[in-house]
C-alpha cells in the first residue's frame, strides 16, 4: 500500500504542474463561481456542511453508505459506525457526531433503511435530496476538470453512467480513509475552512478581484459585514472575527471598517490557486479511477 504522505506529495507536485496549464485560471474561476452559487442557492448547505468539521462528518457518512456490503441489509451508515470512523480519523467527538447526524435526519438528508427492518440500531441511507446535492457538488468539480483537461468529458460520463457518481465518491473518499489529507499541505487554509462560511468567504473575496492576463491580482474589495453575515448565515461579529484572523495571517489588510476597504494580499490569491490545483489533482485522479470498468 502506498504511503499516505507519498500520495499527498504526488498530488502537490501534480498541482504545481496544473497551475502552469493555460486553462487553469478559467477552470479555477468556473469552480469558484459554481461553489459560491451552489451554497448561496441552498441555505441548508450553509447549515450542514459549510465548515470543515461538518463537511467531513457528512462525507464520512456518505462513505459508510458507499462502502457497505449490498448483500448485508445491516451494513452501512449507523450512528455507532459514524462515531467510530470520525473518532479514528480525528474528525469529531461522539457528541458532535450524534448532534450532526440528528440534524441531517431533520433536514431530510438521511432516513432509516427499510431493508434493515425494525432493529433497534438503525441503518441510515442518503435520501434523494442528499444525493441531488452531492450530484450538484460533483458537477461543479467535474466541469472544472473538463475545463482543465479539454476532451475528458467527465460530466458526460456522469450523465451516461448511473454508477459513476458513487464510484467517483468512493475513489475520492478512499484517499481520505487511507490517510491522505490535502489540508496537511495547506495548514494556513484552516483560518477559512475551520470557520463557519469561511471557505465561501475566501472564494467570494477571490472572485471580487480584478484580473490581468486572466489571473486575479491584489486589489481593494468590499464585503460589508452586515450584508455578508446575512448572505452566509452567520453573525456580524463572526464575520469581523474572520476578517481579523485572515489579516493576522497576512491574507488581507483591513484598511477600512465594517468589511469595507479590504486590501487582498498576494498570499490569498496564492492560497486559492494552490488549494484548487491540489483539489483538482485528487479529483481528476478519482474521476479517472471511477471511469474504469472495475470501479462499478
Amino acid at each position: 500500500m502506498t504511503d499516505p504522505n507519498t500520495e499527498l506529495n504526488s498530488f502537490l507536485e501534480t498541482a504545481e504542474r496544473l497551475r502552469s496549464r493555460p486553462e487553469f485560471q478559467d477552470a479555477l474561476r468556473k469552480y469558484a463561481v459554481g461553489m459560491v452559487r451552489l451554497y448561496r442557492a441552498s441555505p441548508i448547505l450553509n447549515k450542514l456542511v459549510n465548515e470543515q468539521g461538518r463537511f467531513l462528518i457528512s462525507s464520512l457518512a456518505l462513505q459508510l453508505h458507499l462502502h457497505r456490503d449490498p448483500a448485508d441489509p445491516f451494513d452501512g451508515l449507523t450512528l455507532s459506525r459514524l462515531r467510530e470512523v470520525c473518532s479514528a480519523h480525528g474528525v469529531a467527538s461522539p457528541g458532535r457526531v450524534m448532534a450532526f447526524l440528528a440534524l441531517m435526519r431533520m433536514a431530510g438528508f438521511v432516513e432509516p433503511s427499510a431493508a434493515a427492518g425494525d432493529r433497534r440500531t438503525k441503518v441510515l441511507v442518503p435520501t434523494a435530496r442528499m444525493m441531488d446535492h452531492v450530484r450538484l457538488f460533483t458537477v461543479i468539480h467535474l466541469k472544472a476538470i473538463d475545463t482543465l483537461f479539454p476532451g475528458t468529458d467527465t460530466v458526460s460520463h456522469l450523465d451516461r453512467d448511473p454508477g459513476f457518481l458513487d464510484a467517483f465518491h468512493r475513489a475520492a473518499g478512499g484517499y481520505f480513509l487511507r490517510g491522505v489529507r490535502l489540508p496537511d499541505g495547506f495548514p494556513e487554509i484552516a483560518v477559512f475552512t475551520e470557520a463557519d462560511a469561511g471557505y465561501m468567504v475566501l472564494l467570494t473575496l477571490f472572485l471580487q478581484l480584478p484580473t490581468q492576463d486572466r489571473r486575479a491580482v491584489p486589489s481593494m474589495v468590499d464585503l460589508p459585514l452586515a450584508a455578508a453575515a446575512k448572505r452566509f448565515g452567520v453573525s456580524r461579529s463572526h464575520m469581523a472575527n474572520l476578517f481579523r484572523a485572515a489579516q493576522a495571517k497576512g491574507f488581507l489588510d483591513a484598511q477600512g471598517s465594517g468589511g469595507r476597504g479590504l486590501h487582498i494580499q498576494p498570499a490569498l490569491i496564492s492560497l486559492v490557486e494552490r488549494w484548487f490545483a491540489a483539489n483538482m489533482a485528487l479529483m481528476a485522479q478519482s474521476a479517472a479511477e471511477a471511469a474504469l470498468p472495475t470501479a462499478a
